[in-house]
């Protein structure tokens, strides 16, 4: 990436302040890249779960209009005029049902799939990355302070 100053593996072999304060840099940017996918992450879960739950909603509707016509009203009698206007309007509602769920399944692949993808892989990798150096980082501070025993 143009702007992005590299961290030349070279210069970690000789453990210099200036490879440590440039290593620094970096995990400062990564925590924040990770603090803000996780609040990305959990905004489109958000939507996701909002989709989900209109076209679960829309789906409902549409069974309890078409169940109008099993209903049983004691003063309603059998009026033609609603039980036709209803279904319809179900016909109407089952379209749209199947629209959110279109959406729904269109924003699990094209929006929760990649930034999960995006935290599960590439973020866990840098994270362990930074471990693993910390781990080494101390192994080397423990090997390389004299003992006075």
């Amino acid at each position: 990436m143009p702007g992005i100053e590299k961290l030349p593996i070279e210069e970690t072999l000789e453990d210099s302040p200036q490879t440590r304060s440039l290593l620094g840099v970096f995990e400062e940017d990564t925590a924040a890249m990770s603090n803000y996918c996780s609040q990305l992450y959990q905004a489109m879960q958000r939507i996701y779960d909002a989709q989900n739950e209109l076209s679960a909603a829309t789906h409902l509707t549409s069974r309890l209009l078409k169940e109008y016509d099993k209903q049983r009203f004691p003063l309603g009698g059998d009026d033609e005029v609603m039980s036709s206007t209803l279904q319809q309007f179900a016909k109407v509602i089952d379209e749209l049902s199947s629209c959110h769920a279109v959406l729904s399944t269109q924003l699990a692949d094209a929006m929760m799939f990649p930034i999960t993808q995006f935290k599960e892989r590439d973020l866990k990798e840098i994270l362990t990355l930074k471990e693993v150096f910390q781990i080494s980082s101390d192994g080397k501070l423990n090997t390389s302070t004299p003992s006075y025993s």
